[in-house]
C-alpha cells in the first residue's frame, strides 16, 4: 500500500508546537529510539545523529523514499532493522496510523518533559499549527502488509 505524508517545517528554524499529552515509554530514555503514543499521534525521540540523518532525509528539500516493512524500515539508502525497535509498540502504532484511512502529517515537535534542544518526529492524523509550519512536498510512504 501507499500512502502520501504531507511534510510541514517550521517557519523559524527551532520553533515547533508541543507533542501534547501521551503514554510515556517505559525505560525509552535509555534506548536509542523513545516511543511517544498518543490518541493521534506517534513521536520518535532519537539520539541526535540519527535524528540529524532522519531529519535531513524525511524533512529536507529533496523526496525521501521511505519503506515500511514488518522487520525493517528502508530510508534512500539507510535500512533500520533493529529487532528491539521494531518489536516495539510504539512501532505497531506508527504502522497503525499508516495502514489507516486518515491523512497523516509528518512534522517536529518538542515537549518540556525532554532536555532543551530535544526534537520529536511525529507523524499524526491532526495537521500542526498553521502559524508555526509551512507545507513541503508529501512524503510517499510505502507500507507493506
Amino acid at each position: 500500500m501507499q500512502k502520501n505524508v504531507h511534510r510541514y517545517s517550521a517557519y523559524f528554524p527551532r520553533w515547533c508546537q508541543a507533542f501534547g499529552d501521551h503514554t510515556p515509554d517505559p525505560g525509552g530514555e535509555g534506548r536509542a529510539v523513545e516511543w511517544l503514543v498518543s490518541e493521534d499521534s506517534v513521536g520518535l525521540v532519537v539520539l541526535p545523529e540519527v535524528r540529524r540523518i532522519l531529519q535531513h532525509e524525511l524533512l529536507g528539500t529533496s523526496e525521501p523514499h521511505l519503506e515500511f516493512a514488518t522487520h525493517a524500515v528502508r530510508l534512500n539508502r539507510h535500512e533500520f532493522s533493529e529487532a528491539g525497535v521494531l518489536a516495539h509498540p510504539g512501532y505497531a502504532a506508527l504502522r497503525t496510523l499508516l495502514l489507516g484511512d486518515d491523512e497523516l502529517h509528518l512534522f517536529l515537535t518538542y515537549h518540556l518533559i525532554y532536555p532543551p534542544g530535544t526534537r520529536i518526529i511525529t507523524a499524526s492524523r491532526k495537521a500542526p499549527l498553521a502559524l508555526l509550519y509551512k507545507e513541503m512536498a508529501p512524503l510517499p510512504v510505502i507500507v507493506s502488509v
